[in-house]
């Protein structure tokens, strides 16, 4: 398959397209779906989805002695990996104790445990306080995230490497330092075969090569839409809906079957009905609808998590056209910027995280009865605007974007968002700017100005963190050379007074996803577990489409694939290992 841009996935992932049937079974189903029916294919595994954990559990599938198959539902292989950074967080992988850096087992566990349920932690007692379930939970993610990242380089199916060497270490998300020491660095990435960095193209180039080279067949095109059980509800196969023409196929897996098939950004019924509040989208390809919440619902999973996302800002304008974004706004840039509330006050650090300021969007108000915060506006200067431009979602310098407004002074900026808004107002719920929003700004501007000019955020903490400033300096507001601005000069790095007179501009932000990650709920071997706690037989899960093995939490850069690969080896070896089932 030719390679394509990030657009070009966008365009294409939900077209109709499917690869042909390849061979003919003569096999009786004898399951739910009727006795006598026939399938047209028969393998050992099945996996649902080719991003990383659909391809690293066909890798390791295949390993195990497996005969593989892949059905991805849209007409290419990556799924949202494809389109992401492909980094990946691994606690105690083999760079880190090459170098000398410990992470004792308990240790870390506590610390995953502590960011995981701060609701339940309590580092006295068994488990920290956590539910058996839980706690196992994150001991395979512990247990297994490296074992993956190994096991895959031994089989030739993906080369690692540490992912500080462009930057330099970098902390993690959920990281309480606050002085400027080196931090503790877990990311891993794809090396290219020349030895520099791979996004997530790249990762997913590497696992379907490898894929590949193991004998697992890739097919695109094809949606399942159904698990088949014999008589004893256990697993044994799939039907599958082209999604050109619409033939159905039924594919018998004589072992089991692994979902990673996404999660449910693109489904607006689940969206209205899990999340806490409005989303306007994300970054997941189109194709991510929540198919495995249905599918494994029908066979009696449990369900969890389901309120849960990889949260991320997203440019509400672009979001509105197309909510599978081609990006988020990972981290505001700018020193002299801020986001406001519709009352042009501030309302959270602009350089926390993408995950915990989202959750800013959600904050709800009971008298108003109302999301107050469901849209805010990013507000930054000239000066900005020239310095940081090119960084998302910044123009590039003596360039321009629709959705960026403009104003000479901060009451005209408010007439100007106030006035996009009340054109969005039919797809935002009627959503204004408080009438004195643009004096209120001015006011919000000026404290900050003072804020900037002592190195201190009494309201918020920006900066105070060592995630804050070198997240903020090395990755998405390090200076454009050559303008007429100075860089620095204020003693927090994250902060800037604004420039005395405009022009000023503004960028409206909603909250979105890079994908949901709530689903059927698994145990510490990948398997779906029903309402009794037991497991299904013969189904396993990973990525996304499953209930997170780390709750609300992401840990750090890569907090998302890190665990897709632990549990993507878990389910591999797992399906593959499975006694071939009875079909009466």
């Amino acid at each position: 398959m030719a390679e394509i841009t990030r657009r070009g996935f966008l365009r294409l992932a939900g077209a109709a397209g499917a690869a042909g049937v390849l061979g003919c079974a003569t096999v009786g189903a004898g399951g739910r779906e009727g006795e006598g029916e026939r399938f047209e294919r028969e393998v050992d595994v099945v996996v649902v989805g080719s991003g990383a954990s659909g391809l690293a559990a066909a890798n390791f599938a295949a390993e195990a002695g497996a005969r593989v198959l892949v059905l991805e539902k849209a007409l290419l292989v990556g799924g949202t990996t494809s389109k992401s950074g492909g980094v990946y967080w691994v606690p105690n992988n083999r760079w880190l104790r090459e170098r000398g850096v410990e992470e004792p087992r308990e240790a870390t566990l506590r610390a995953m445990a502590r960011a995981s349920y701060p609701q339940l932690f309590d580092e006295k007692v068994e488990r920290c306080g956590l539910p058996e379930h839980e706690w196992t939970l994150l001991e395979a993610y512990y247990d297994n995230a490296s074992a993956a990242v190994d096991a895959l380089a031994a089989m030739g199916a993906l080369i690692s490497q540490p992912a500080d060497q462009p930057f330099g270490p970098m902390p993690d998300y959920i990281d309480p330092e606050t002085r400027d020491v080196t931090p503790r660095d877990r990311r891993l990435w794809a090396r290219k075969p020349d030895g520099s960095f791979g996004l997530g193209d790249e990762m997913v180039r590497q696992l379907r090569a490898g894929a590949q080279q193991h004998g697992v067949a890739i097919e695109t095109g094809q949606r399942v839409t159904t698990l088949l059980r014999n008589v004893r509800g256990e697993v044994v196969g799939v039907e599958a809906v082209a999604r050109k023409g619409g033939a159905k196929t039924r594919i018998r897996a004589r072992r089991g079957v692994v979902f990673g098939s996404g999660g449910y950004t693109h489904n607006r019924e689940l969206v209205l009905g899990f999340q806490p509040g409005p989303i306007y989208g994300g970054c997941a390809v189109p194709t991510n609808e929540g198919d495995f919440v249905a599918i494994a619902g029908a066979a009696g999973a449990q369900l969890g998590n389901m309120a849960g996302a990889w949260r991320a800002e997203l440019v509400l304008e672009q979001a509105l056209q197309h909510p599978s974004t081609p990006d988020d706004v990972f981290m505001p840039p700018g020193d002299s910027m801020v986001l406001v509330s519709r009352t042009g006050r501030r309302v959270v650090n602009e350089t926390s995280n993408y995950n915990e300021r989202t959750l800013v969007h959600f904050a709800w108000d009971s008298v108003a009865h109302d999301w107050p915060n469901r849209i805010l506006v990013m507000v930054y200067d000239q000066r900005a605007a020239e310095l940081f431009g090119g960084r998302y979602p910044l123009p590039p310098p003596g360039t321009d974007a629709p959705y960026v407004l403009r104003g000479e002074s901060f009451e005209a900026l408010a007439k100007a968002v106030d006035a996009r808004l009340a054109e969005l107002a039919p797809r935002t719920g009627g959503f204004r700017l408080d009438p004195g929003f643009g004096a209120e700004l001015r006011r919000t501007v000026t404290r900050f100005d003072g804020y900037a000019k002592r190195g201190v955020d009494p309201e918020f903490g920006r900066g105070a963190h060592l995630y804050d400033r070198l997240w903020h300096s090395r990755i998405w507001s390090y200076p454009n050379p050559g303008t007429r601005w100075k860089p620095g000069g204020a003693p927090n790095p994250t902060m800037h007074p604004f420039q005395a007179k405009g022009p000023y501009f503004a960028i409206l932000l909603g909250a979105g996803t890079l994908d949901t990650n709530g689903g059927p709920v698994v145990n510490a071997r990948a398997q779906v577990l029903d309402y009794a706690n037991r497991p299904i037989a013969g189904l396993y899960g990973a990525g996304n489409c499953i209930a997170s093995p780390t709750g609300r939490a992401y840990y750090g850069g890569g907090g998302t694939l890190g665990p897709a690969l632990a549990f993507a080896l878990l389910a591999g070896r797992g399906a593959a290992a499975e006694p071939v089932k009875e079909l009466a």
